[in-house]
């Protein structure tokens, strides 16, 4: 299974999202009780001008990134939520309460020290690790609703929805790909080649040949191609001087395809079609279709620079 604490310094805070989160009032029952049903939730009741919560915050989270997965960690404002802290009751913060099978098992007030924290965590993982191992044979695993859950986050652009949701599938099925690509392309819409790169590096042979893994591999691609060219800024200004300069506004293309910037590149390409749609053998329009089937058809933005290209082609 992916591990997403090894993933570089430039992401880390987008890789301990997967195990973290902030919630409200309306979302308490998705965020908390349902996830609670696959893997222990701490819930942290805190406040912005509570300073104990702001020195127990940081320890807290590390212990749950530590667990990898194991453990996730929602935090709730207590002055933007007043009805959950009167539901549970909160009385002073900071107030932790730690969830499991949609129940309130175990939970503390106040500071605690790392070595506390650690222990509180682990006690967790011991907890659903256990009942894992007694129900294994007895319970089926159906991921279904949960891709699909995750899935709809990825559509809205809730990508640290997704991301949170898709490591929950791989908590359970390490080897679905359909998850771990979901992330990757989650890294993708943060413009991170780094993330990418990481989650590649992790897999076999046999795993790098699932579809949506090799749409993956096909950015990273573009990414080490593009290296030694200038950046996008300055092949806007060539651009700006030249706008007949097709070889220069391809190149920009390939750079924000490097970034990640999908959309960009996706209009640059779409630009250079319809300015000369025969330049080099078609050459905007490949890559354009290559982009297409990387990204396959279920992603937001492959049906509409479809409709975009459609649009040239046919005018």
């Amino acid at each position: 299974m992916l591990d997403l604490t090894t993933l570089g310094a430039a992401k880390t805070d987008s890789a301990a999202s997967a195990y973290m989160r902030e919630t409200n009032t309306e979302a308490f029952e998705q965020d908390v009780l349902a996830l609670s049903m696959r893997v222990p939730v701490i819930v942290d009741f805190w406040a912005t001008w509570c300073g104990p919560c702001k020195q127990l915050l940081p320890v807290l989270e590390k212990t749950v990134t530590e667990a990898a997965g194991k453990v996730h960690m929602v935090k709730v404002d207590i002055d933007k939520n007043p009805e959950l802290a009167q539901v549970f009751r909160v009385q002073s913060v900071p107030t932790v309460y730690a969830f499991w099978q949609g129940q309130p098992v175990d939970g503390f007030m106040g500071g605690k020290p790392e070595s506390e924290l650690r222990a509180f965590v682990q006690k967790l993982v011991a907890l659903s690790g256990a009942a894992a191992n007694d129900e294994a044979a007895a319970a089926p695993i159906d991921v279904t609703a949960d891709m699909k859950r995750a899935d709809d986050f990825f559509a809205a652009g809730a990508y640290t929805d997704a991301m949170a949701t898709y490591s929950i599938v791989l908590d359970i099925v390490p080897d679905n790909m359909d998850a771990m690509a979901g992330i990757g392309w989650c890294f993708v819409a943060e413009k991170s080649p780094e993330g990418i790169s990481e989650i590649l590096s992790q897999l076999d042979a046999e795993q790098l040949k699932h579809p949506r893994i090799q749409g993956l591999s096909f950015l990273l691609a573009q990414s080490e191609d593009a290296g030694t060219l200038p950046d996008a800024a300055a092949l806007s200004a060539q651009i700006a001087k030249e706008p007949k300069n097709h070889a220069a506004r391809f190149d920009l293309a390939r750079v924000q395809l490097a970034g990640c910037d999908i959309e960009a590149a996706i209009d640059t390409l779409i630009d250079l079609t319809r300015r000369d749609r025969e330049w080099q053998d078609q050459k905007a329009r490949k890559l354009l279709l290559a982009l297409f089937d990387a990204m396959g058809n279920t992603h937001p933005q492959t049906a509409q620079g479809r409709r975009k290209l459609s649009a040239v082609l046919f005018s």
